[in-house]
């Protein structure tokens, strides 16, 4: 399921020496929000590991499947009412591993270590 352009869209896109940092804004009206949960969205940690997934697959101009889930920690609820713009900073660690961070200003929601091989 392709999250991009309908969960999230990208606002900005700032690239440096092996990272590359996204500005996205949250569609707080998508369907997934609806299910989880009625009044209260919060994107689950699945979405936030599949948008860092379409992202690095933009990234690198090719599909990528999720090899291994190094590390995920989920340290603030990311609720799309009252954060509806964050930013995702995306470090490749190694040729097939990336750790991304998703934060607002000093707020810090995940932090997710990924192995990703090409198809």
């Amino acid at each position: 399921m392709k999250l991009q352009d309908d969960f999230f869209r990208i606002i900005d896109i700032t690239t440096g020496e092996k990272r590359i940092n996204y500005r996205l804004q949250l569609n707080a009206e998508h369907l997934i929000y609806a299910a989880h949960f009625p009044g209260n969205p919060i994107t689950p940690g699945v979405c936030i590991i599949q948008m860092i997934k379409e992202l690095v697959e933009l990234c690198r101009q090719k599909e990528l499947f999720l090899k291994k889930l190094i590390n995920a920690k989920f340290l603030n609820v990311l609720n799309p009412l009252e954060n509806g713009v964050v930013s995702l900073n995306i470090v490749f660690e190694e040729e097939e591993k990336v750790t991304a961070t998703i934060e607002k200003e000093e707020v810090i929601f995940a932090k997710i270590s990924l192995e990703l091989v090409e198809k």
